[in-house]
């Protein structure tokens, strides 16, 4: 029994298995660093509130002062140019608009007054979704009904139900419009979070189906016997690759398909109540500022992102040969497959809940994983930035070259089996 637990061990715990292990502890580690951290930082900068204040009376320095006495860090600028021109020269991600006249439209003629509700859109991620709205505003909007209620119209009360309610603007690539910046993100995150859902698990199931078949033809000994044959390696090795993406692809469509009709017959469901005619012109209204904010894709970049995509299967398909290769048995492809995962879904989680390019110095180390590239490309494409995109691009395409270079040294070597033969006799 003892000596059994003893082979058994051995082949299991082996150098692969331990190196795969050190990877993954080690990115794992710094995904939930860099996910605090951006929490923190987002958390951080939720306590500040920033006030256009285009009215400049009596009755707006009061409201800053009570918003400073509920401990807000209060920033306010008195400045006409456009809201993206004034977000960008501040570094706000959001503001409250005060317009002028807004103090006698409240306090003289007992009217409704609207603020204008200004947010900074930069990505489309879940955590761009969860503070799409502008926290100023609504703190802004919180602050003044209390002060109205307490200090100046304490005997109109039918007017007390909603003083003063918001417009949302949106501003994005030095452009502002009229527009919901929640409603633009959901339009957006369709497809950015389905493109990379099914690219995830293309990268997954490709690595571990090659690792593995790899794998069990040096056990069965049927890889040595292919090798030998008169058939170029470039071309077994090609093959091999093929045939495990399109076994990949299938499975990726089968399951990105289940989430989508998933995700749409959640939306039929929550939209059975909804008139139809209000949710056509807010659809016509929301295509209308992605149009104008230039979030739009044009074709020649939909062709790159399909370039992009096609490199990352590459880059992983390649790897998979490589590991596999390395694998001494089926037993030992079960943890091969660890690196190629981790260095998946590191990026993967940190673009699907935050921007990966406002990352400040980590970007750069996130950027050196050549998966990273594709799934911020659709990004990098709706917020014009497009050195970042080709830079992305122009490295997977070296990756792949040194990657395929070393792939087919490998197979046309015999360090397959001599590697194999030489741990034996270590043992």
């Amino acid at each position: 029994m003892k000596n059994l637990l003893r082979k058994e061990l051995s082949e299991l715990l082996n150098k692969q298995m331990l190196l795969g292990l050190l990877v993954s502890f080690i990115l794992i580690v710094m995904l939930g660093t860099v996910m605090t951290s951006t929490m923190t930082g987002t958390l951080e900068t939720s306590g500040e509130v920033h006030i256009i204040d285009l009215d400049q009376t009596d009755f707006t320095k009061q409201l800053i002062a009570k918003l400073q006495e509920q401990e807000y860090t209060v920033k306010a600028v008195s400045d006409t140019q456009p809201y993206e021109i004034i977000l960008s020269q501040q570094n706000w991600d959001d503001a409250a608009v005060l317009p002028a006249g807004m103090t006698d439209l409240l306090l003289n003629q007992h009217k409704a007054c609207e603020i204008n509700s200004v947010t900074a859109l930069k990505s489309t991620s879940t955590m761009s979704l969860a503070f799409a709205e502008s926290s100023s505003a609504e703190a802004v909007i919180t602050t003044m009904n209390s002060l109205l209620s307490e200090t100046y119209l304490k005997d109109d009360l039918a007017f007390l139900e909603k003083p003063v309610s918001a417009v949302s603007y949106t501003v994005a690539n030095n452009k502002s419009v009229q527009a919901n910046s929640a409603a633009l993100i959901s339009s957006l995150a369709v497809f950015d979070q389905f493109m990379p859902l099914v690219l995830f698990l293309l990268i997954v199931l490709t690595s571990q189906t090659i690792i593995t078949a790899v794998a069990a033809e040096k056990t069965d000994k049927t890889l040595e016997t292919l090798l030998a044959s008169p058939v170029p390696r470039s071309v077994i090795i090609g093959a091999k690759m093929l045939a495990a993406l399109i076994t990949a692809l299938i499975y990726a469509l089968v399951y990105g398909g289940g989430f989508l009709v998933a995700m749409l017959a959640n939306v039929n469901k929550t939209s059975e109540n909804i008139d139809i005619g209000e949710a056509f012109t807010s659809l016509i209204n929301t295509q209308d500022a992605i149009k104008t904010l230039g979030l739009q894709i044009p074709f020649s970049g939909w062709i790159g992102v399909i370039l992009q995509l096609l490199l990352t299967i590459g880059i992983a398909l390649t790897a998979s040969m490589i590991l596999g290769g390395l694998v001494e048995d089926a037993k030992g492809s079960q943890t091969a497959s660890i690196p190629i995962l981790v260095c998946t879904m590191f990026p993967y989680i940190l673009s699907m809940v935050s921007d990966i390019r406002g990352m400040g110095a980590v970007r750069y180390l996130l950027y050196c994983i050549p998966f990273t590239h594709t799934f911020i490309a659709t990004s990098c494409l709706r917020f014009h930035d497009t050195g970042l995109f080709l830079g992305g691009m122009a490295y997977q395409i070296l990756f792949l070259a040194g990657m395929a270079f070393f792939a087919l040294k490998l197979y046309q070597s015999d360090i397959l089996f001599t590697h194999r033969f030489a741990n034996k006799r270590e043992k």
